[in-house]
């Protein structure tokens, strides 16, 4: 089947877009206990204090409402953190990785011609561990990043209903790998991807498909979701970090009818104040 953006057509009225890691896999929890943070605690010999950078490193990308930002953002957090304490970073030098994350292209590509011209030993650092970093990950199978609980039924309550899209900072050949290998990939019309551009791009040209904006509902589990969505004046679904299961069957139950029958617009602000203040009780 093709799922491009390209050649999507609208079937129905409405539509539900969603977010894949962290929304409807779980896949979040295991790349950052498996994979950002091991890493992290290896490359920079911190194996002593293992259980205490888990807890920062998860807090930053899990817990608090920072979740979901870019790797190089959450190590420059993690560093200012445990400087000090667990670790001794050179100023001179942190300032300067700080400075590149500053220029907004965060990509191991743009590190690497940061290091042509400004090379530090922790820029080095910072890239090899990157590298390692997506090593870690390519290892997963779709074995550790199952769906949350209720996910699934909720794509079978919505399907005949709404189209339904996946919209997905993950690489196109990861998403389509976790949905099939879940038996998730046939509810799906469309699916975007890091390739295709930016969830608020995508959400723009999922407009161009003949929605209104009260028709679109995205659903996610992050800032950067809630930022696309305002950015295109779109409906948005929080997913409860913790409380997965339970925000999809509150999906079912509630919130999907109060979408498809105009209601929405009763509910969000609610949702909205729920999103925020679990950011705040994870902490």
């Amino acid at each position: 089947m093709d799922y491009s953006l390209d050649n999507f057509v609208r079937k129905h009225d409405k539509v539900i877009c969603i977010d894949s890691d962290g929304t409807m896999i779980d896949a979040m929890n295991v790349k950052h206990d498996k994979c950002h943070g091991q890493s992290f605690i290896e490359t920079w010999g911190l194996q002593d204090h293992a259980k205490e950078i888990h807890e920062i490193w998860d807090s930053i990308n899990l817990y608090e409402k920072s979740r979901g930002i870019n790797r190089f953002l959450a190590l420059r957090e993690m560093f200012k953190r445990i400087n000090g304490t667990y670790l001794d970073v050179d100023q001179e030098q942190f300032d300067k990785f700080s400075a590149w994350v500053d220029k907004g292209s965060l990509s191991n590509a743009a590190l690497e011609e940061e290091l042509k011209v400004n090379p530090t030993p922790l820029l080095e650092k910072i890239h090899a561990w990157s590298l390692d970093l997506n090593k870690r990950i390519a290892s997963l199978t779709p074995t550790d990043k199952p769906p949350y609980p209720n996910g699934k039924e909720a794509l079978e309550y919505a399907l005949g209903k709404a189209d339904i899209a996946i919209i997905s900072s993950s690489n196109m050949a990861a998403i389509v790998e976790e949905w099939k290998a879940h038996d998730l990939i046939k509810y799906v019309d469309v699916i975007t991807s890091q390739e295709v551009g930016t969830k608020g791009e995508c959400l723009a040209r999922m407009l161009t498909k003949g929605y209104s904006k009260e028709d679109i509902l995205m659903i996610g589990d992050a800032y950067p979701d809630v930022d696309a969505s305002n950015e295109n004046g779109v409906w948005y679904y929080p997913i409860l970090t913790r409380h997965e299961g339970e925000s999809w069957q509150a999906f079912i139950n509630q919130y999907f009818d109060a979408f498809l029958e105009g209601r929405y617009n009763e509910c969000q602000q609610e949702l909205m104040e729920r999103f925020e203040k679990n950011f705040d009780s994870s902490k």
